[in-house]
């Protein structure tokens, strides 16, 4: 099959003879994929610096196509349908995934990892529990952008943001831009993004903040006090993560308020922990998402409250995965999300 192929760290390319994955037991479905995106995961791959994206691999995970395939045990769908898929599956039988919350599992797999072919490949076969089906006015490349859209729309479910909520927006990168998508369709009070980059914060305003502020000249915590009048936001989401913004999260977040960090950060990274316990913060990880989270996205997309209008930086075809790969990497100028077209 054709596939984007990262052969060993810094070098990416393009092959037409690499092995079709097959369907091997009867509830396994299998999509062509027609639009998938690049995550920073797949960089640190290309770097060979991601834990289980090791090269040599087909890696990838956001994605959409059609369904070419389906396994002898297979109900839900037919040949023909146009879907995505959730790109992980728990074990199924410990105490998280019974109760639903199997993106905690510790034994789950994980799509465009070393033991599980990707979406950089023409085809992809997953569990039929992954997959979910698009509404019919979502496109391919709308599909690929679920997966990540589902990273920030997880965030915002578990914290119930609403219409009183106020919510600030640390770092408005492809994930943070995603809180604020995932935030706007439940119609908070105020959204604030906030950021070091002035593309990054022109890209949340057109993605529905309210308030942009850039925190290498702007006085951020005064800023946001005059906001919500002097009170502070109730939810702060990291979706960057350092020492500075650990303690900027604590400062701008009400007393009593939370602090929900979704961005992967160092392990020794410090935080203001007496800030924390006279403010009585609460500060919560949000990791990956579920199948509601996708769902949730797609309704979003489907009922227009999400707007993707210049979410989409570059297009590649397949072929030129070596390029695409590059230009995801170096970051020449300022980009969002980068799609590869089969």
């Amino acid at each position: 099959m054709r596939a984007g192929y990262i052969e060993k760290p810094l070098t990416a390319m393009f092959r037409n003879d690499m092995p079709e994955p097959q369907i091997t037991t009867g509830n396994m479905v299998k999509i062509q994929v027609k639009a998938t995106g690049i995550c920073g995961s797949e960089v640190h791959a290309y770097h060979g610096r991601h834990a289980w994206r090791v090269p040599p691999l087909v890696s990838g995970h956001e994605f959409a196509g059609i369904i070419c395939e389906v396994g002898n045990d297979v109900t839900t769908y037919k040949v023909g349908d146009r879907v995505t898929a959730e790109p992980q599956y728990g074990c199924g039988h410990c105490d998280l995934c019974e109760s639903g919350n199997y993106n905690l599992c510790a034994d789950k797999k994980i799509l465009g990892a070393t033991y599980w072919s990707g979406s950089f490949g023409e085809y992809v076969v997953v569990p039929e529990q992954c997959v979910i089906p698009l509404a019919s006015n979502v496109s391919f490349e709308q599909g690929a952008l679920i997966e990540p859209l589902a990273v920030g729309m997880h965030a915002v479910r578990t914290h119930e943001v609403g219409r009183d909520s106020t919510i600030a927006v640390i770092g408005c990168g492809t994930i943070g831009l995603g809180v604020i998508l995932s935030a706007g369709c439940y119609a908070p009070e105020k959204i604030i993004g906030i950021d070091v980059v002035d593309f990054n914060l022109e890209k949340a305003k057109e993605m529905g903040a309210d308030i942009t502020l850039n925190s290498m000249h702007d006085a951020v915590t005064e800023e946001v006090m005059k906001l919500t009048k002097g009170k502070g936001v109730d939810i702060t989401f990291l979706a960057f993560g350092n020492k500075a913004c650990m303690r900027q999260a604590a400062e701008i977040t009400k007393n009593g308020g939370i602090i929900s960090e979704i961005a992967v950060m160092d392990n020794e990274v410090q935080a203001p922990f007496g800030l924390i316990q006279v403010k009585e913060l609460h500060v919560a990880g949000s990791n990956m998402y579920t199948r509601k989270d996708f769902k949730a996205v797609i309704n979003g997309i489907s009922n227009g409250k999400i707007k993707l209008d210049g979410f989409v930086s570059k297009r590649f075809p397949i072929e030129k995965m070596k390029e695409a790969m590059e230009y995801a990497d170096k970051r020449l100028e300022p980009q969002v999300k980068v799609i590869l077209e089969f």
